[in-house]
């Protein structure tokens, strides 16, 4: 356990512009801890959280902890008794008369003051049209806003069961392959923001079946001045089928037309380093089938 200075932590959030929504997104704990966490009621919490905590409001671990002679002067400072007296009436009516005027100017203040509205953001997926079981497949995810930045995003993506993630461009922020939860941390300067990734559909004899798919899932979340988050729109059921998934209409070739839509729409897997030598020789080939067996494609010349 660490004793952290929530002044501190709300002064470094304020003057950085975020949120508690973010913060609490970043650190996964709810608005309502990190509330309590800068207003002191929580003043000891757990090194994990802190170090979150310190990266969220990208600041070091000791810029965020209560000093040890700050912890002592806190300690020793005085009890000091309020008295209370009666307020006279003329000025008890001044103070009513001075409460209505600022109730009065309220709306004047909040139409000239308010705060921006939350940034409208869209995320889509793209899949391709199906894959087989045991072979790399691509994902790209498109996040789109219609402000230009800088903004801050935080992009969530679950993967199916007995999937495996492989690599990604930008690189995964956190992976967890037992839950198959990718995130990503990241900061965008332009109207669209791409993320790729490869990854598998595991070979599980009693679960597979040629007829099964795949679903995803995820979100985004982007700050500015205030938090917006959407989910993750477009494909969203990836079909297990024994083509390649650059053979769109699975007849077993992968035709001019379909080689050029895949350069075309993947070209994002350069960044990961993605190996098409597979794909130009099926496309050279005559025909091709898929050897379940060892998990292959056979190419006939």
């Amino acid at each position: 356990m660490v004793k952290i200075d929530g002044s501190k932590v709300r002064s470094l959030r304020e003057a950085k512009g975020l949120t508690q929504l973010y913060i609490a997104t970043v650190v996964e704990v709810t608005t309502d801890t990190i509330s309590r966490w800068e207003n002191k009621r929580y003043p000891s919490i757990k090194e994990e959280n802190a170090l979150k905590l310190a990266e969220a409001l990208e600041a070091t671990l000791d810029e965020i902890l209560e000093k040890e002679d700050e912890i002592e002067k806190s300690e020793k400072v005085p009890t000091v008794a309020i008295s209370r007296s009666r307020v006279p009436k003329s000025k008890r009516i001044l103070l009513w008369l001075m409460l209505l005027i600022v109730v009065l100017l309220l709306p004047f203040g909040w139409y000239h003051f308010k705060q921006p509205e939350p940034v409208a953001i869209f995320a889509s997926r793209i899949l391709p049209p199906h894959i087989p079981v045991g072979q790399p497949f691509p994902v790209i995810i498109q996040v789109e806003t219609k402000q230009p930045g800088p903004f801050s995003l935080i992009l969530r993506e679950t993967l199916p069961a007995d999937c495996e993630p492989i690599v990604s461009a930008p690189p995964f922020t956190s992976m967890d392959k037992k839950t198959r939860s990718l995130k990503w941390i990241s900061r965008t300067t332009g109207l669209v923001t791409t993320f790729v990734y490869l990854a598998k559909k595991l070979v599980i004899e009693s679960s597979t079946t040629s007829d099964a798919s795949l679903r995803f899932s995820g979100s985004v979340t982007l700050r500015n001045k205030k938090a917006s988050e959407t989910t993750i729109s477009g494909s969203l059921v990836l079909p297990l089928a024994d083509y390649h998934w650059a053979d769109a209409n699975r007849d077993n070739r992968i035709e001019d037309d379909e080689i050029l839509a895949v350069y075309d729409t993947f070209s994002m897997l350069d960044n990961v380093e993605y190996d098409w030598q597979k794909i130009d020789d099926i496309w050279s080939g005559k025909s091709y089938h898929w050897n379940s067996n060892k998990q292959e494609y056979v190419i006939q010349q």
